[in-house]
């Protein structure tokens, strides 16, 4: 029997980000597919546990998070979550560290892949030195990716004046670590051989098609990773709350916003779309079966001509 393919995913240290690595996780271990989940002592505790059957394909992988001078860091501060906002740039140096044992790992186990998220810049560099093809993981949906893939399209207009500050500042504005996000993600797309999204061309096809004519690299699409004994949840196409200059939220605002999608005729087609959302985000056979097995073909395919 041929040797299982060995994937080492490495996320950022957010749960927005670890959460939907791991689900990949467990989707490509159910694929047959050996699977290191790199991150923090403490951020690997508090992820989902492996389901029962797949223990023995998805191993997680602990690396103290860096401490940094000054204890500019709190002691048990491991992810975006235990950190104040202004204090993630330090984050961001300490997971930069990370690239040292992270060298040594990847030279020591020499994977068939190697999935990164969107800070690990380094690992390009660590990929191409071990002959490890790279694949970045972007978690966001491939219409955001699209948006926010050229500088012009964040200024004038484009963002209301409370969320343009935030997005230019957090996104192409310097930080502490010596590089910026949209530098970090630049260096990733030009070293890695394929990008994988959180996405499916039933919910935004045309825009996975834009996607990839601008990175002019493969876009594949993973589906939307539903879990299966999630909490049943209401779907509800967004309605956006009018809000003043300043961002913040009106009583009237929210209360006319809930009858338009609730209650009022006007609302209907919102609901009835909602539905139709609901079947297309919980069809496991479709994310699973189609997307995942897709992407695992490309996964055996491309290994046997790097």
């Amino acid at each position: 029997m041929a040797e299982k393919l060995h994937v080492v995913m490495l996320p950022w240290i957010a749960f927005g980000h670890m959460i939907p690595f791991f689900q990949l996780s467990i989707a490509l271990a159910k694929a047959g597919i050996k699977v290191s989940f790199v991150s923090t002592p403490r951020n690997i505790k508090r992820l989902p546990e492996i389901p029962p059957g797949l223990e023995e394909l998805v191993e997680f992988v602990e690396f103290p998070l860096p401490s940094l001078d000054n204890d500019v860091l709190p002691e048990d501060g491991e992810a975006t979550v235990d950190i104040p906002a202004e204090k993630i740039e330090y984050l961001k140096i300490a997971y930069d560290l990370l690239k040292h044992p992270l060298k040594q790992y990847i030279a020591d186990q020499l994977p068939d892949w190697i999935i990164i998220d969107m800070m690990p810049y380094w690992m390009v560099d660590i990929a191409r030195e071990n002959k490890v093809p790279l694949i970045h993981f972007t978690v966001f949906c491939a219409a955001a990716n699209v948006f926010l893939g050229h500088p012009e399209r964040i200024v004038g207009d484009a963002y209301r004046n409370d969320e343009a500050v935030s997005a230019i500042e957090g996104i192409y504005g310097e930080n502490a670590s010596g590089i910026t996000d949209v530098e970090r993600v630049s260096r990733i797309h030009n070293g890695c051989q394929a990008l994988v999204a959180r996405s499916c061309a039933e919910f935004e096809g045309d825009y996975l098609n834009l996607f990839e004519r601008l990175i002019g690299k493969p876009v594949i699409p993973l589906g939307l990773l539903p879990r299966e004994k999630s909490e049943r949840k209401q779907f509800t196409e967004g309605v956006e709350i009018e809000r003043g200059e300043d961002g913040s939220f009106t009583r009237n605002g929210v209360e006319k916003a809930l009858k338009l999608a609730m209650v009022s005729a006007a609302g209907k087609s919102m609901r009835e779309k909602a539905s139709e959302a609901a079947a297309l985000f919980g069809n496991l056979k479709l994310h699973q079966d189609y997307y995942i097995g897709r992407f695992v073909d490309f996964l055996k395919e491309k290994k046997q001509n790097v």
